[in-house]
């Protein structure tokens, strides 16, 4: 048996990774993770517990489940230290974003020391984010339903600059309505569009009033939107393996970024994309006005992104390359 721990409430990335790896999983397995997860398998937990109820609650979890293996799906200190005390064999975690800042008081200070002491091994979804965390691990990027993006002919009126993301502080989309007058100014047909929802959106539209921005809240037909964008700009403040833009270059959209955590390698300057500083509203309008003046140098980028992403970063890979890792019963 397998049992996976996540310890977030809420649905994303990482719980579509979970997801992905149960499809392909050939053995028994159990899901611990919070009251309210769709995820299959469920045993749930309540995540308001304090650090150690918590602990607590887990170690009883997994004697009475006794796995051969723990996948921790993201960091979480306590749930290292939980599955060393009921003597699990192997304790892997996936490290989804190394740079990702961290306040914690000393209580935090102090269970993530201990957890890491526990020595899981570790996955990194970039070679970027094992480069910055700087433990031994291994590399196995996130995988996207390659199926589900075709590039078709982009039929609408006007140019579309479009950005899909949270809207919280880290994606930093504030930079992208910052640039937009300045886009406007050369290209006053240009159109903005938001997807996604978040804290920030009510500060972000406030921002936006009178440009020509379209905040479309979450949406699941992702790729349909993709499709009609002419720019993918991705202004963020740190990341791990981002897979909003490998979603976007599978889609065959040029994309602006920043060089933070796993963009570094899947957008290369020049090359597969355009890469612009954090927080500059002026280097991300040259940028996108650049791509939108070249039509040959912005095809050539998306062209040579697309292909990279193709032969790297399927479901399919990412699932055989994570099961191999777990090995056999």
């Amino acid at each position: 048996m397998i049992v996976y721990l996540h310890q977030s409430p809420a649905a994303g990335a990482v719980e579509r990774y979970v997801e992905q790896l149960l499809e392909g999983l050939d053995e028994e397995a159990v899901v611990i993770a919070p009251e309210g997860s769709e995820l299959p398998g469920l045993r749930p937990f309540d995540p308001s517990l304090s650090a150690p109820a918590q602990l607590r609650h887990l170690v009883r979890e997994l004697r009475a489940l006794r796995p051969r293996l723990v996948h921790v799906v993201d960091v979480w200190p306590t749930a290292f230290l939980a599955a060393r005390f009921a003597g699990v064999p192997r304790v892997l975690v996936t490290h989804h974003t190394p740079e990702l800042p961290r306040q914690d008081n000393l209580v935090g200070r102090v269970l993530w020391r201990a957890g890491w002491a526990a020595h899981p091994e570790v996955i990194y979804t970039s070679e970027s984010d094992r480069e910055t965390d700087g433990r031994k691990g291994v590399v196995i990027p996130l995988g996207i339903d390659l199926r589900r993006y075709s590039v078709g002919p982009r039929v609408h009126e006007g140019r579309v600059v479009g950005n899909v993301a949270r809207l919280a502080e880290q994606k930093d989309q504030r930079v992208l309505v910052e640039a937009a007058p300045a886009i406007l100014e050369r290209f006053p047909d240009a159109r903005f569009a938001i997807v996604g929802e978040g804290e920030l959106r009510g500060e972000l539209e406030t921002a936006a009033a009178g440009l020509p921005f379209e905040f479309t809240g979450a949406r699941a037909d992702v790729p349909e939107l993709l499709a009609g964008f002419d720019v993918f700009a991705f202004p963020s403040r740190f990341e791990g393996l981002c897979l909003s833009v490998i979603e976007a270059q599978a889609a065959g959209v040029p994309v602006v970024a920043t060089p933070v955590g796993g963009i570094r390698e899947t957008v290369v300057d020049g090359e597969t994309g355009l890469i612009v500083p954090v927080g500059d509203p002026g280097a991300l309008a040259a940028a996108v006005c650049r791509l939108l003046a070249d039509p040959k140098l912005a095809g050539r980028l998306a062209a040579e992104a697309r292909r990279r992403v193709l032969a790297r970063f399927s479901v399919e890979k990412m699932v055989e390359r994570t099961i191999a890792l777990y090995g056999r019963l």
